[in-house]
């Protein structure tokens, strides 16, 4: 597991209290579905219960960063057809960056990806391997391109209870090349959270009310793109 540059020292109580015991288990058939994209090691349980301890040991923000997200293999095909992928502008004009949609895409192990992350199955495994107390449900997943010049500005994506999952597949990324998911303390004065974008790494968070936004790509990264797919699990159907 990879901890981010910094974090903050307390964490929400009223999320935890009777839900990180031993005797939590994930559904089996969520567990075989994440099995086809997840490294070995992340539907091991022993092993989740590593992920949860970090999760709620995350601060301010619950959150866990986990290296060797997925299967090599896979986290190479997608990376690749990420570079193949058609992407256009974000719809809302405030946000410089470049989505591609599922549908517009031809089939590739980006798509298949993409796909698992928008099912129930996916929604129960992530929840499962922080040990999230709520049912959660798929929202919607985000497939994003930033390069030179382009950042995402700070902002809120959700008021609703649930998880932000964020899968990097930068390559690659030198510190020079900004691009790194931030997230604003309460006093403005400095950031609580610098998350880079290393290559087949995932970022989960609670996202309920988080400010948090990315810094802009510098000149330095040339021609490299910062790519990431975003999944929203959120309680409610």
């Amino acid at each position: 597991m990879r901890r981010p540059e910094r974090s903050s020292g307390f964490f929400i109580p009223d999320l935890v209290d009777n839900v990180f015991g031993e005797g939590w288990r994930g559904p089996s058939a969520a567990l075989v579905e994440a099995a086809r994209w997840m490294h070995p090691q992340l539907v091991d349980p022993a092993v989740a219960a590593g992920v949860r301890a970090a999760f709620t040991d995350g601060g301010r923000v619950p959150h866990v960063c986990l290296s060797d997200a997925l299967q090599p293999s896979l986290a190479g095909s997608v990376h690749e057809a990420l570079g193949r992928a058609r992407f256009v502008p974000h719809h809302h004009a405030p946000y410089p960056l470049s989505i591609a949609r599922r549908e517009e895409q031809e089939p590739s192990a980006l798509t298949g990806f993409v796909q698992w992350l928008g099912t129930q199955a996916a929604a129960e495994y992530h929840a499962w391997l922080v040990g999230f107390p709520l049912r959660l449900f798929p929202r919607q997943v985000q497939v994003s391109r930033m390069g030179v010049g382009e950042r995402f500005p700070t902002h809120v994506d959700t008021e609703d209870e649930g998880l932000a999952v964020v899968y990097n597949f930068t390559r690659p990324w030198e510190e020079r090349f900004g691009g790194v998911l931030v997230f604003p303390h309460p006093s403005g004065t400095w950031d609580e959270l610098r998350i880079p974008p290393l290559f087949n790494s995932v970022f989960i968070f609670r996202s309920r009310g988080v400010p948090h936004g990315v810094t802009q790509v510098t000149p330095e990264a040339g021609a490299h793109w910062r790519y990431t797919v975003t999944s929203f699990f959120l309680a409610g159907s």
